[in-house]
C-alpha cells in the first residue's frame, strides 16, 4: 500500500496537494491512505490518524515535513513532532543519532522524502539515507538540496476546475497562507493600485503576528474593501467568486497560475512561472507510477 505521513495536515495548499496526491492514487486503482496529525484532511481523502500510521511489509510511504532520523522513528511520530517543536532537544538528537544509527534503508518498505514547501524541515532534521528518493514539487525547489541523492519532480495535482458563465467584475483574491513570505501586504496593495474594488484573502493563518502588525492597518485604511474569508478546500468556490488572483509569493511552482487559466480568472505575479506546472495530471500521474515503481494496474 502507499502510505503518506505528513508532519502537519490543517488548511493549507500543501495538506490539499497531499490530499490530491492521495485521491489520485486511489482513483487509478494505486490503495493509499493520507496519515496526519490534525483532523482538516479526514474526510476528504481516505485518510486516518497519525497516531493510526503503522508501517507494513511492501509499504510505499511518502513522507512531509517530519523529522525522521532513523527507522524506529516511525513507531511514534506523534512523540517525534512534539519533540521538534524544543528546537534544542532536536540539536542533541540530530547529533547523537548522525554519530551512532545506521544508516542502512529498511527492507520491508521503502521510504520517500517529498519537499512541496520551501520552508519545511532543515534538511540537518532528517537522515537522507533512510529515503529512496526526494520528490520535489518543482525544478526551482532543487535549489535547496545540498545533494546529489536520487530525486524526482513532479507538480502537484490540479483540481477539475471550470469557467462560469458570468465572472465578478473588479473582486481581487489574494491566494496563499497569512505569513510575511507569501507578500500578502504588497498582493494586496497592488490590487487597490490597480483598482479593485474588493480584495478578499483566501488562506490558512499561519503567521497571525504578521497578519495583525501588517495587514489589519490596511483594512483599517480600506474600511470595507478588505476581507479575510481564510483557507477554501472547494477551490471553485473560490475562483467563482473572483475576477483576479494577486499571486506576490516567491513560488515558481505554485498550482495557483494553473487553475486560473482553467477557470478564466486573471493572473497577476511580480514573477516568472515554471514550465512544471503545466503538466497535465495524466503527466504527473506517470511521473508517480514510475519513481514508485508502481505494477500497472490496481495494486
Amino acid at each position: 500500500m502507499i502510505k503518506i505521513i505528513s508532519g502537519y495536515s490543517h488548511s493549507a495548499g500543501s495538506t490539499l496537494a497531499l490530499v490530491n496526491l492521495c485521491n489520485e492514487f486511489n482513483s487509478r486503482g494505486y490503495a493509499c491512505i493520507f496519515y496526519g496529525p490534525d483532523s482538516w484532511h479526514v474526510d476528504k481523502c481516505k485518510s486516518g490518524m497519525l497516531v493510526d500510521f503503522v508501517p507494513e511489509a511492501g509499504d510505499s510511504i511518502i513522507v512531509n515535513d517530519i523529522p525522521l532520523l532513523s527507522i524506529s522513528d516511525l513507531s511514534n511520530l506523534n512523540a517525534l513532532l512534539e519533540k521538534s517543536d524544543s528546537k534544542r532537544l532536536l540539536k542533541t538528537l540530530r547529533e547523537i543519532t548522525f554519530k551512532l544509527l545506521p544508516s542502512g534503508k529498511s527492507r520491508d518498505y521503502r521510504l520517500f522524502l517529498t519537499l512541496l514547501n520551501d520552508d519545511a524541515l532543515p534538511w540537518s532534521s532528517v537522515r537522507l539515507a533512510l529515503f529512496q528518493k526526494i520528490h520535489f514539487a518543482s525544478n526551482a525547489l532543487k535549489k535547496y538540496a545540498c545533494t546529489s541523492y536520487p530525486k524526482f519532480i513532479s507538480p502537484s495535482f490540479c483540481n477539475d476546475l471550470k469557467k462560469i458563465e458570468h465572472k465578478p467584475t473588479k473582486i481581487a483574491g489574494i491566494i496563499g497562507s497569512i505569513k510575511k513570505h507569501n507578500n500578502i501586504v504588497e498582493a494586496i496593495e497592488q490590487a487597490l493600485c490597480d483598482g479593485m474594488e474588493t480584495v478578499i484573502i483566501f488562506g490558512y493563518m499561519k503567521d497571525p503576528v504578521y497578519y495583525y502588525d501588517k495587514i489589519v492597518p490596511l483594512t483599517l485604511s480600506h474600511p470595507g474593501k478588505i476581507k479575510y474569508a481564510g483557507f477554501i478546500d472547494y477551490r471553485q468556490k473560490m475562483y467563482d467568486a473572483v475576477s483576479d488572483v494577486y499571486f506576490y509569493a516567491n513560488k515558481p511552482w505554485s498550482m495557483v497560475s494553473q487553475e486560473c487559466a482553467m477557470t478564466h480568472t486573471r493572473f497577476h505575479t511580480p514573477g516568472s512561472l515554471n514550465a512544471d506546472c503545466r503538466m497535465t495530471n495524466d503527466q504527473i500521474f506517470e511521473i508517480w507510477k514510475n519513481e514508485l515503481s508502481l505494477s500497472t494496474g490496481a495494486a
